[in-house]
């Protein structure tokens, strides 16, 4: 590394930089020795540098805040829209399976039945079974129906698919059951207003009628 002198460090440096012919960012300085005036005029001694061309760094332009925010606007409002229709094929794709493991359960029953399914959205499932054993399927007071439509549910969880609702159905079980219980709770609001008491509905009703009422 070259080494240059001068009464002070600036006329060092100066002298350095002219000699290499080059601005002072593309320069290392190393001060090897600082100036001093000595002692009356005695040993007096200059400023020693060395000087290295360094080359110049090029700075890469990062995008502006602006355009940045524009760019992550645009693809958080992309996301939401792909990520629903990725999940709702995934969770169709669960549901299709869970149509033939359902098949295979009746089977298992003796029921022969078509399934047809029917997906609206990621939060419904609604499977209707057309078979000429509906008693069989729908069993006293919709046990067997209410069973196999929880076991469904218990499928879709076990396979990762949370949060849906599966409607099992039969020869319009639900709405004929439906319009049962709104009869009863006439009946029994009926009978409340004529009592004026507490009337105790049948201990053994399943879970989804107790919550419909």
């Amino acid at each position: 590394m070259p080494k240059y002198t001068g009464k002070n460090l600036e006329t060092a440096i100066e002298n350095g930089l002219k000699d290499l012919n080059i601005n002072r960012e593309n320069a290392k300085i190393k001060i090897i020795q600082k100036p001093s005036n000595g002692f009356l005029g005695l040993f007096k001694k200059d400023a020693i540098i060395e000087m290295k061309v360094v080359k110049q760094q090029v700075k890469t332009l990062k995008p502006t805040k602006k355009t940045v925010t524009t760019e992550v606007s645009k693809k958080a409002s992309k996301q939401p829209e792909t990520t629903a229709e990725a999940r709702f094929e995934r969770n169709f794709a669960v549901v299709k399976k869970l149509a033939k493991y359902l098949q295979d359960v009746l089977d298992e029953m003796g029921i022969n039945a078509t399934l047809e399914v029917d997906m609206p959205n990621n939060k419904r499932v609604y499977i209707d079974c057309q078979t000429d054993k509906e008693g069989l399927l729908i069993g006293k007071h919709g046990r067997t129906i209410n069973a196999l439509q929880q076991l469904c549910e218990f499928y879709l969880n076990n396979h990762g698919v949370n949060y849906v609702e599966v409607v099992l159905d039969t020869a319009n079980y639900r709405e004929r059951r439906r319009k049962i219980l709104i009869d009863l709770l006439h009946e029994v609001l009926g009978t409340l207003k004529q009592r004026a008491n507490q009337f105790i509905l049948i201990p053994c009703l399943p879970l989804s009628v107790n919550k419909f009422i």
